[in-house]
């Protein structure tokens, strides 16, 4: 009798396998965590395969599958036309053609973001929405709430909105404090406690504010301490915000509505009104908004990397939080360190995600084989996300240089097509330098241990 039950659950067990890899393979396009799921299978097909349909791979609900592209209005000439290699790719994606005259602000101090903040809240005569991922409930953020209410109150039309996982552990006081003073808030997909692990992927990651259709600040800063703290001890985290004021901001706040319409039972109305780009001058700058995710083009992130950097002739400089690039995508990173590009990767030292640390050791150590240089910021953490191509683009926003980010998030990024603008970049990139460990630390058996493994799953983390 134990031999027939030995051979009837074998026979199972292979069974289940084979059904669990036919699935992940079927439903995994990118090999999003492909590679850590069918080893879970291996070791345990039920488990594995229950666990797959429930937290794995790219899955995407109906209701995001049907979300249409953000119909992003166009400046009122018609825009500038695309004069790149990049800019038409990028628009025949279907994003706009590049605006111009956009007058673009650096904010990489935190008092500089807090700042911001509370200037775009004043001087809002309309409208004024905020989009966060990440909302906390001490000093810095509170003076921003207070001053959203403050303008509620006086009737401009206050809207809040924050991710429903990233904001979990928040209490609903300081949307409360705003729905009572006339503005509403809200939080995008909200989950309960049981239902938070299940819904990891197609979170809203995005971090905007914007007034009237005219500015906006745009970047990687949440509404935390860490990133608006007003005495910038060392607690404060290296960021990179951009205050933008011209056309580029009404697109911008198309996005917001987008998003809010998506989850609100408001239909907030286009920018109804012409927003001109303003003249030409030196400093202005031209920009593609770029939203990512699935009221974006398919898979856009990607396709602006491996395309900017399959053309780069001098610099791809990378900075990000978290770095676990896809296979195309690192594919070309390691084509341009073969190339002879001058490729550089800056991290924290240590993240706020020491499993993400981990998981980014093997693609970092295959990088400076190469040639790559690779930076470790040594003070506090790095959560900027900046990519500079050459002298003819960087992309700034919320997006990581991760699977997440690629697939797995809505994010917003602006891309910056002229050089002046791109300067400012670099030269804050090169500012960091000083405070940066050059190359990986020393390698150990647990290290390298604990890399793979964090490998096998890092798209989930």
């Amino acid at each position: 009798m134990i031999w027939i039950v030995a051979y009837i659950s074998s026979v199972l067990g292979a069974f289940l396998t084979i059904v669990a890899m036919t699935v992940i393979r079927h439903e995994e396009r990118h090999n999003v965590g492909r590679l850590g799921w069918l080893g879970l299978v291996l070791l345990s097909p039920p488990i594995g395969l229950v666990l797959f349909l429930w937290l794995g791979g790219r899955k995407i609900s109906a209701e995001h599958s049907q979300r249409k592209l953000v119909d992003l209005p166009a400046a009122a000439d018609g825009s500038d036309r695309s004069r790149s290699g990049l800019e038409r790719m990028l628009e025949k994606r279907g994003l706009r053609s590049p605006t111009v005259g956009n007058q673009v602000r650096l904010l990489h101090r935190t008092t500089d973001v807090l700042d911001a903040y509370l200037e775009l809240i004043d001087e809002a005569k309309e409208v004024l929405y905020v989009m966060t991922f990440i909302m906390d409930e001490r000093k810095s953020t509170q003076r921003i709430v207070e001053r959203l209410c403050a303008r509620a109150r006086e009737g401009v039309q206050v809207r809040l909105l924050c991710d429903g996982f990233g904001s979990f552990l928040m209490s609903d006081e300081q949307l409360e404090q705003i729905r009572e003073a006339g503005g509403r808030a809200m939080r995008f997909k909200p989950m309960s406690q049981l239902s938070r692990l299940a819904y990891l992927n197609f979170r809203n990651h995005r971090k905007l504010a914007v007034a009237d259709g005219r500015r906006a600040i745009l970047g990687g800063a949440n509404l935390v301490e860490e990133e608006l703290d007003i005495n910038e001890d060392d607690e404060s985290w290296v960021d990179m915000s951009i205050l933008i004021e011209g056309p580029a901001a009404a697109q911008l706040q198309a996005v917001f509505c987008s998003d809010w319409n998506f989850v609100a039972e408001e239909e907030l109305p286009p920018v109804d009104y012409e927003c001109p780009n303003p003249p030409k001058h030196p400093e202005n700058t031209r920009m593609t908004v770029m939203p990512i995710g699935p009221d974006g083009p398919e898979e856009i992130l990607e396709d602006f990397w491996n395309y900017a950097i399959n053309r780069a002739e001098e610099r791809v400089w990378i900075c990000t939080p978290y770095f676990v690039p896809t296979a195309q995508s690192m594919r070309c990173l390691e084509s341009a360190c073969r190339r002879g590009i001058d490729v550089r990767i800056l991290v924290p030292d240590d993240s706020d995600l020491a499993p993400v640390d981990y998981a980014r050791i093997d693609y970092m150590d295959d990088l400076q084989y190469l040639g790559a240089k690779l930076y470790r910021y040594q003070d506090s953490m790095v959560h900027a996300k900046l990519g500079i191509v050459d002298d003819f683009t960087a992309v700034v926003g919320s997006a990581n240089f991760d699977v997440r980010s690629f697939f797995l998030n809505y994010e917003l990024s602006v891309v910056i097509h002229d050089q002046p603008t791109i300067q400012k970049f670099s030269d804050w990139y090169e500012s960091l330098l000083p405070n940066c460990e050059l190359g990986l630390p020393e390698h150990t058996a647990w290290r390298s241990t604990l890399g793979l493994c964090a490998r096998l799953f890092a798209s989930e983390l």
